[in-house]
């Protein structure tokens, strides 16, 4: 049955492509979860808390968690809250320098995979993924 279910398939296929984009970007102390949090944190008007989780669709735990490491890796800021709102979020220096290291070894992990795949089979496949996750929000 599990050869047969979406569910365990993309589950088992999401480990596996994260572990390889991981490989590739052990060497700037940021993982496939936490490149993207930085990213929109440096292209985002005002990023907040509610922003990195619509955009990513993390969980409130795993997104909190992802922020903590990049905090304390000194990669990013987190001013106080006010009430019940988290702190304002803002790249450091730190944090640039690795977004532009880690944007590059990103995309030599993207060429490997197409290498691997065929760009036209990994590009269905994205397509096949951004179908599904649209139908999934119906």
């Amino acid at each position: 049955m599990s050869h047969l279910c979406l569910s365990a398939n993309l589950r088992r296929t999401e480990r596996l492509v994260t572990r390889h984009y991981d490989a590739y970007l052990e060497k700037t102390g940021v993982s496939a979860v936490q490149l993207p949090i930085l990213g929109i944190v440096a292209v985002a008007d005002e990023p907040s808390f509610r922003l990195l989780a619509d955009e990513l669709e993390l969980d409130r735990s795993t997104l909190s968690r992802n922020l903590s490491v990049l905090e304390r890796g000194g990669m990013l800021t987190i001013g106080p809250s006010s009430g019940p709102k988290p702190g304002k979020i803002a790249l450091t220096a730190k944090g640039r320098t690795t977004l532009r290291r880690a944007h590059t070894l990103w995309r030599k992990a993207h060429r490997a995979l197409e290498k691997a795949l065929s760009g036209d089979e990994l590009s269905a496949g994205l397509v096949f993924l951004r179908n599904l996750r649209r139908g999934a929000r119906h």
